[in-house]
């Protein structure tokens, strides 16, 4: 059964390891020279007992030296007196089948490494949350909080990507509206070491706006402590800049009012 892919920059290994090959497999490295026009996984053919994992990568094979296989000069009709091209492109064509051969064991070996540990890394991102609360140690009267807050469950997944992430405030703002669920974010200078993010969300009642300034008091301690720089003070203010100042609206002060 043959099994084409269209994944465009996806690793083979991220892909294999969602198939549940149930059987032993090989690995084939066809060279990187097709990587030019296809994906990093070719194709994979699965059989009754094994089955084939097409990669378009090098194998121990393409990296060693082609003086290790074969003469210069081979295929060209001065190498020998009695040259005949078709019989030594068919002998050149067999040494390499046999080479690849030889060396596709080890890169098989080396495949199943690193799929090995793109598993586990699988394995991490499903149990995500409770493998980070585990694994950080967090002050006793934050872990409570921490593990109900809803805006900390979406955000700690990137805690592997923090030295990436950390002080990159353009990245922050688009990662923290898909959090927050707004569609506008913006940083205030306060003063030379102090900023500031508001919040814009609108049409909040007074019980919204206090249950959503309340989540964000405990989401702001993790945020400062992971992902922004540590020279600097940060805060927060949730405001809305478009309600109308009328009387019967609901007027929350430092929300959608002001002296």
């Amino acid at each position: 059964m043959k099994r084409n892919t269209d994944t465009q920059d996806i690793k083979a290994e991220t892909l294999v390891s969602q198939l549940d090959i149930k059987t032993d497999f090989t690995v084939q490295t066809k060279g990187v020279f097709s990587r030019n026009y296809s994906e990093d996984l070719l194709g994979v053919e699965i059989e009754e007992d094994n089955a084939t994992i097409d990669l378009s990568r090098d194998g121990i094979f393409h990296l060693l030296p082609q003086g290790l296989f074969f003469k210069e000069n081979q295929l060209k009709e001065k190498s020998k007196s009695n040259f005949e091209f078709k019989k030594e492109y068919a002998d050149f064509k067999k040494k390499k089948k046999e080479a690849l051969s030889f060396f596709q064991p080890f890169d098989t070996a080396f495949f199943r490494l690193t799929l090995q540990l793109e598993q586990k890394l699988n394995n991490f991102a499903e149990i995500g949350n409770d493998f980070f609360e585990n694994g950080y140690e967090l002050q006793k009267n934050q872990h409570v909080e921490f593990e109900t807050n809803t805006y900390i469950s979406k955000i700690k997944i990137l805690l592997p990507f923090a030295s990436q992430i950390r002080g990159n405030l353009s990245l922050l703002i688009d990662i923290l509206k898909n959090v927050l669920a707004v569609e506008k974010i913006e940083i205030k200078e306060i003063e030379t070491f102090h900023s500031r993010f508001i919040i814009h969300k609108e049409n909040l009642s007074k019980e919204e706006y206090l249950t959503m300034d309340k989540d964000l008091v405990p989401f702001f301690k993790f945020l400062c402590h992971w992902f922004l720089p540590i020279e600097k003070k940060y805060d927060y203010r949730i405001k809305d800049y478009k309600q109308p100042f009328i009387l019967e609206n609901s007027l929350i002060l430092d929300y959608n009012t002001h002296l």
